[in-house]
């Protein structure tokens, strides 16, 4: 059952049994109880799902995003994400479950609730249900067992309807396994050539015009970086010795107060000419000087400080700092003359992608009006490469095709022998043609693999099944949303 779930972590049908359950812990999670609010965010057929309930779920999704992506989700990718619509989809389609549940006249006893919840590992203590620990958690999330009970109660109505549903697709013939596994296990042979632009850079002729044109429409890629020339105070510390800390704060701190009252560093320098100030030539972000402080924060400050602008004291593990922006540079696009070097290279790759591209599609077309592929590709001076690739592996027969366009092979046949286009992966172009395909005979099957073949094809058809459920129960349910939701 646990392979299953793992399988077909992708499901439908068992993002659902899943949904259920994590919903439990959305919606009684660390705060208030979400059933307390009257405010309505969502109603499906006169049932209330509250702006709590909608806020707490959209939070969890949330820090779940953030988890994946190691604390931050850049904004644009957050806004593409759609959090908004994937909350109010799932809390719909959980009320519906639920509702859909009682409709079906099925119930939830009393102890199959304090199973539920026994064997919640939330609740146990060495593998065992704990009541203190039961207690001792709902009451600090500021819920009751009668509420908490209550809320379960609803969540497992909404697992024994997707169970009831799939329960309606668990029929597999042996027609669909022999299918799935002669899918799962033929193979096709083609023949297939790689188009390395970098082939076509000698071929390139340079024009001042047109590089000029390209440049003119690139030259946002040759913008200078910022660059900030500091003068600064430093304070290290002994990381290993903590007691030098507070004495190097006081040092630092004294400084600080120190310029503050002279006015400027330039008049505390006057003032004391011990003082170990530093300086820097210009540099970008990218490339600091080995005499700074290179922890992210103290960078970060270097470069939001404008010109003449003093900072706080700053803090980092490796000590103190002081830092005062003499002069900035800002961004800037520099003259073609500049960078010609580095733009001319560039715009010959460019070129040479064109040519590539073009060769390809010369190739391919030949190729649909019965070109021979020996042929072209000796005229090209390209190298005919052979691979036999299958489903179910992709080894050293698959001779350095690449592995993302298996889908597209396996589209093709005898009748339709080459793609429609050539395919670009990473810099290659890659031109294919399809030779020969070959099933497996059926008779080899073993019960095992039956085994695992009918779990698949009634897991898929309980997808399906449920799917289809959830839309017509939309279809016909009334539903209100606030337009107050993101």
């Amino acid at each position: 059952m646990l392979q299953i779930f793992r399988d077909k972590a992708q499901s439908t049908f068992i993002q659902a049994i899943v949904l259920v359950i994590a919903l439990v812990f959305v919606f009684w999670g660390v705060g208030a109880n979400m059933m307390d609010s009257r405010e309505s965010a969502i109603v499906v057929n006169g049932e209330d799902i509250s702006y709590q309930e909608y806020q707490r779920a959209y939070d969890q999704l949330l820090s779940t995003y953030r988890q994946q992506f190691g604390g931050s989700v850049p904004e644009a990718l957050l806004k593409s994400l759609g959090l908004s619509q994937q909350i109010q989809t799932q809390l719909i389609q959980q009320t519906l479950l639920r509702q859909g549940a009682q409709t079906m006249g099925l119930r939830v006893s009393g102890p199959e609730v304090q199973r539920d919840i026994q064997e919640m590992v939330q609740f146990q203590e060495n593998g065992s249900f704990n009541m203190d620990k039961y207690k001792t958690t709902l009451q600090s999330n500021r819920l009751t067992p009668h509420k908490f009970e209550a809320s379960m109660r609803y969540d497992t109505l909404s697992t024994k309807s997707v169970q009831a549903i799939g329960n309606f697709a668990t029929i597999v013939t042996d027609a669909e396994i022999n299918d799935l596994y002669q899918q799962s296990k033929e193979s096709v042979t083609l023949n297939f050539t790689a188009i390395d632009p970098a082939t076509f850079t000698k071929l390139v002729t340079v024009e001042d015009a047109a590089l000029q044109t390209w440049y003119d429409k690139n030259k946002e890629n040759y913008k200078t970086a910022p660059q900030i020339k500091l003068k600064f105070l430093s304070f290290p510390y002994d990381k290993d010795n903590a007691d030098t800390k507070p004495t190097t704060f006081k040092v630092a701190n004294a400084a600080y107060e120190g310029i503050i009252s002279a006015g400027s560093l330039q008049e505390y320098a006057k003032q004391h000419p011990e003082a170990a100030i530093l300086e820097t030539a210009f540099f970008p972000r990218s490339n600091p000087p080995t005499n700074l402080d290179t922890d992210p924060s103290i960078q970060q400050t270097a470069f939001s400080l404008k010109a003449g602008e003093l900072s706080s004291l700053l803090e980092s593990p490796a000590g103190y700092s002081i830092l005062f922006a003499e002069s900035v540079k800002v961004p800037e696009i520099p003259e073609l003359q500049v960078v010609k070097k580095e733009a001319t290279a560039n715009y010959k790759k460019a070129e040479a992608k064109i040519l590539a591209k073009k060769k390809s599609e010369e190739i391919l077309s030949s190729l649909q009006e019965s070109g021979d592929f020996g042929e072209l590709t000796k005229n090209n001076n390209l190298e005919l490469k052979k691979a036999t690739l299958s489903r179910s592996s992709f080894g050293n027969e698959s001779n350095g095709f690449p592995s993302i366009l298996l889908q597209n092979v396996f589209a093709l046949s005898a009748a339709k022998a080459v793609p429609e286009e050539p395919a670009k992966v990473g810099e290659l172009f890659y031109v294919y043609q399809f030779t020969e395909r070959t099933l497996p005979d059926t008779g080899a099957i073993t019960d095992e693999e039956k085994e695992q073949f009918k779990t698949q094809l009634t897991s898929n058809k309980q997808e399906r099944l449920l799917i289809a459920w959830l839309r017509n129960q939309e279809r016909s349910a009334e539903i209100f949303t606030s337009k107050n939701l993101d």
